[in-house]
């Protein structure tokens, strides 16, 4: 077998990818992916620095508003002259950020003016524009349990609370 060539019991676990329908970021069952890449304003590594903590104090709370979320970071980085957004969400691209806006804006208003350069709120449009302008779709992209929601998920852990309870009662 060549290099290039993938043996039978590691294609029967290959995951098909394809495209969003409606944006950047790749798709894999339910989960959709999406990096976003922007420039640092001269000065905003220390008011990132300086509002960091609250932001992700209250990462919890927004996160669940959206409720798509599986997992999300911001990164400064090439020495706080660029700034990386990254997220795993479930469904298209266009609704999760239209949910980011409805439901987390506020947050990421804390965060990002002044910091983020062409970020001016979450709601203005031009930020959305910004957004998709800077977004790259990754060339590799796995994601375990494609087919589970932030919603299954969270159904499953309350089931198996609940089925522990019971038999701890039963002990």
């Amino acid at each position: 077998m060549s290099n290039l060539e993938i043996s039978p019991e590691k294609a029967a676990l290959t995951q098909p990818s394809s495209n969003q329908p409606d944006g950047p970021g790749k798709r894999i069952g339910k989960r959709g992916e999406i990096h976003v890449i922007g420039n640092v304003v001269p000065g905003g590594g220390k008011l990132f620095r300086d509002r960091i903590a609250r932001f992700q104090a209250e990462a919890g709370y927004w996160e669940k508003r959206i409720g798509t979320v599986h997992d999300f970071r911001v990164i400064l980085f090439d020495n706080d002259t660029r700034i990386l957004v990254s997220a795993v969400y479930d469904g298209d691209f266009v609704p999760y950020l239209q949910d980011v806006v409805t439901q987390a804006g506020p947050w990421f208003d804390l965060l990002m003016p002044g910091v983020w350069e062409g970020f001016t709120c979450a709601a203005d449009p031009a930020t959305a524009k910004l957004i998709e302008q800077q977004a790259y779709t990754a060339d590799a992209f796995y994601a375990a349990n494609p087919d589970l929601t932030i919603k299954d998920i969270a159904k499953m852990r309350r089931l198996s609370e609940a089925v522990n309870e019971m038999l701890d009662a039963a002990n």
